[in-house]
Order: structure tokens, then C-alpha cells, then sequence
């Protein structure tokens, strides 16, 4: 492992070296997509998806709705970041083979 920002993330076992190779040869699909989720949610997203080392990123749908619900979280704002951050670790967890499905995303199901 080269990059030290990263440090972290290797030394958890779900991850590793292998898990961080495989996230920076990835692409998540969580850039705004024209519509849907507000910016934020895509804001948190991308940030979140940064900071674990995608390789790429890519436009996407966040679903707010099944994200982070309204009769669970009432505050639009923190809405958009749990559901921001809910789309980065789907994605995460898609890359690294530790869940197949993407929740969130546009025609797939809830978390």
C-alpha cells in the first residue's frame, strides 16, 4: 500500500490491501444525475467516495426516499447527508464484494 491516507481503511480486515486496490480501480456512481436527491446528498456522497479512494467517479441516482427515510429522519438537510453517506457506502460495499446491490440507486430497493 503506497498511499498513506489509506492506512486505515487497509488495516481493517473487510478492506485490506486487496479491498483498497480494488476500491481505487472502481468508479461510484455518485455524482448528481440532473435529478432526485438534493446536492447535498450528492455533496456528501462525493466526498465520502473520495475519501476512500475510488479510482473514479460517475454520475448517479441517490434515493433519498429509501436512504433515509422522512418518518425516521425529519430534517431535510440531515436527510441529504445520511443519505449521501448512505450512497458512498453502498458503493464502497459493491466494489469490495461485500453486498451486491447498491441500495438507493435509481429502481433497486431500500438499504
Amino acid at each position: 500500500m503506497d498511499d498513506p491516507r489509506y492506512l486505515r481503511q487497509v488495516l481493517l480486515a473487510e478492506i485490506g490491501p486487496e479491498g483498497q486496490a480494488r476500491l481505487g480501480a472502481a468508479t461510484a456512481r455518485v455524482l448528481g444525475d440532473g435529478g432526485g436527491a438534493p446536492p447535498l446528498a450528492h455533496e456528501v456522497a462525493e466526498r465520502y467516495a473520495r475519501g476512500a479512494g475510488f479510482g473514479a467517479l460517475a454520475a448517479g441516482a441517490i434515493d433519498l426516499a429509501a436512504l433515509a427515510p422522512a418518518d425516521l429522519v425529519t430534517s431535510p438537510s440531515a436527510r441529504a447527508v445520511l443519505a449521501g453517506a448512505r450512497a458512498a457506502l453502498a458503493e464502497m460495499r459493491a466494489a469490495l464484494g461485500l453486498g451486491s446491490a447498491r441500495p438507493g440507486r435509481a429502481g433497486e430497493g431500500g438499504p
